[in-house]
C-alpha cells in the first residue's frame, strides 16, 4: 500500500494503482487512481467540494443511481459526519459483465465541505475484502 494525499484528505491505495490529479465538473479538487488488485481492475476516486445544501441531501444526490444499495453512517477520522453506501451501478468503465460495477462511496463532511471517496470494481472479480483497507484508511487531515 502507498499513501495518497490531496486537499484535506489522505488514504492508502494498493501498489498496483497509479494516481493522478483529476477534478470532476462541479468539484474543487480531486484525484483518480486506476490499476489492478491482482487480475482485477479497480478505480479509486476522491473529490472535494463545498457543501451547498444539507449533508443528507448530498448523500442522496450522489447515490441516486445506485442499485441494490445499502447506506449507513460511517466513521472517518477528522470528519464531523460520514456516510458509506455499497451498491451496484450501471457503468461500463471496467468491462464488467452486464456493465454492472460494484461501487462503494464514502462521503465525509467537515464544516461546509464534503469529500467523496468512490471505489469501483467488477462483481465477478470477488475482491470486496481487498477494498476494505482502502476504505479504512480514508481520513480527513487537520485543517490548516
Amino acid at each position: 500500500m502507498k499513501n495518497l494525499e490531496g486537499d484535506g484528505w489522505r488514504l492508502a491505495i494498493p501498489d498496483g494503482l497509479i494516481a493522478k490529479d483529476h477534478t470532476a465538473y462541479g468539484y474543487q479538487s480531486g484525484s483518480i487512481a486506476r490499476g489492478w488488485i491482482g487480475e482485477a481492475p479497480v478505480t479509486v476516486i476522491v473529490q472535494v467540494k463545498a457543501l451547498e445544501g444539507g449533508f443528507n441531501e448530498w448523500v442522496r444526490y450522489v447515490t441516486r443511481f445506485f442499485m441494490d444499495a445499502e447506506s449507513r453512517r460511517a466513521e472517518v477520522p477528522g470528519a464531523k459526519d460520514a456516510n458509506r453506501t455499497d451498491g451496484v451501478i450501471d457503468f461500463d468503465g471496467l468491462g464488467a459483465e452486464d456493465d454492472r460495477e460494484n461501487c462503494t462511496t464514502v462521503i465525509a463532511k467537515r464544516g461546509k465541505r464534503v469529500w467523496s471517496l468512490t471505489i469501483r470494481t467488477r462483481p465477478e472479480d470477488g475482491i470486496a475484502a481487498e477494498i476494505e483497507p482502502i476504505v479504512a484508511s480514508f481520513e480527513l487531515k487537520d485543517a490548516t
